[in-house]
């Protein structure tokens, strides 16, 4: 991955997808169902969070997981950042 704005808005949902099933260890997210409520704790969104930051190079926020708990909201939320490095 080379910056989130290299992505299209699905390639990013996927994207995210990808890293929540990896830390939730589960095999299928719907893009509506919440972080927290699939077993996500704060550990978990700051290990999602960092690897994020990593693959997307955004400036991303352990807050902003707490504050977008689904798929479309926190992909939505990295398209508003508008800030990669």
């Amino acid at each position: 991955m080379t910056g989130k704005d290299q992505l299209s808005y699905p390639e990013l949902c996927g994207h995210i997808t990808e890293v929540w099933r990896d830390v939730l260890h589960l095999d299928r997210i719907e893009p509506d169902q919440d972080f927290f409520d699939l077993g996500g704790h704060s550990l978990g969104a700051m290990r999602a969070a960092a690897r994020l930051v990593d693959d997307l190079g955004c400036d991303l926020s352990l807050r902003a997981i707490f504050e977008h708990r689904t798929i479309e909201a926190l992909a939505s939320a990295i398209v508003n950042i508008g800030a990669t490095r």
